[in-house]
């Protein structure tokens, strides 16, 4: 099982609570992808796939008449409760739950999103989102593209996007091959800069961007990264991010 999709993975992250510093140059859709979210969410029924610690989920909610949030992760549920009761919401409920076997019924959600999680990971869970969205509902996500983070993971010799197929020629097939229909596959590029080695090596430690990265193990890689990689405003990568709309 790859580290995306292993719950004990993302357990021992949320344990380690760390933050990167690091800045975005250029547009990576991130805040596009929110607005667009937000502007569906007055008066609807919302699910939020991989909702991590239901900072968004909370923020959606302010407008919407329901959010549910889900994540495998056991942890990352804690922490939403956590943020749960110390918001004023009362129309918010986390689950820890799986995307590919949800416990909704059948035609629940107006929009099921996802913020760079597992929503269109597999056919299992493209299944289920389109059975719990209402007829003429929408399936949102921002996920992560081929080309993410791409200089470091040559350098490395693995990545969780290297050699991938080009992500939005995959993800169309995939929700057509599910029965939904695409309204909007876009591909955003920025350039992602980490001021310093340790804030990257942060970084490779909180997510899957390097498969098993060991900051001992893999001194040798990160020391070339830093030699090849490094600019006068810090270590600069591509952060690729692909923006998927499609309707049930």
């Amino acid at each position: 099982m790859s580290e995306y999709g292993n719950a004990t993975y993302w357990n021992e992250i949320y344990d380690l609570d760390l933050h990167s510093n690091a800045t975005t140059q250029g547009n990576d859709g991130e805040d596009e992808f929110d607005e667009k979210i937000l502007s569906y969410s007055k008066k609807n029924r919302f699910l939020d796939v991989g909702c991590g610690d239901g900072s968004f989920t909370l923020k959606v909610a302010e407008s919407a008449k329901e959010v549910v949030g889900i994540d495998f992760s056991r942890r990352a549920i804690e922490h939403a409760m956590a943020n749960l009761a110390n918001s004023n919401r009362n129309n918010v409920r986390f689950e820890n739950s799986n995307v590919d076997n949800l416990r909704f019924n059948q035609e629940t959600f107006d929009l099921v999103y996802s913020r760079r999680g597992p929503l269109t990971h597999g056919s299992k869970s493209l299944f289920e989102a389109r059975r719990v969205l209402k007829n003429d509902g929408i399936l949102m996500e921002i996920t992560i593209g081929e080309h993410d983070k791409e200089n470091i993971a040559r350098i490395f010799g693995r990545g969780q996007m290297l050699g991938s197929e080009k992500v939005s020629i995959l993800k169309d097939r995939m929700l057509r091959q599910s029965g939904l229909k695409p309204i909007e596959i876009k591909d955003y590029i920025a350039t992602e800069v980490f001021p310093t080695l340790n804030d990257l090596i942060v970084r490779l430690t909180d997510s899957p961007i390097i498969p098993d990265f060991d900051r001992v193990k893999d001194a040798a890689h990160l020391d070339k990264v830093e030699k090849e990689c490094m600019t006068k405003k810090g270590i600069e990568t591509p952060s690729h991010r692909v923006i998927i709309v499609a309707r049930k």
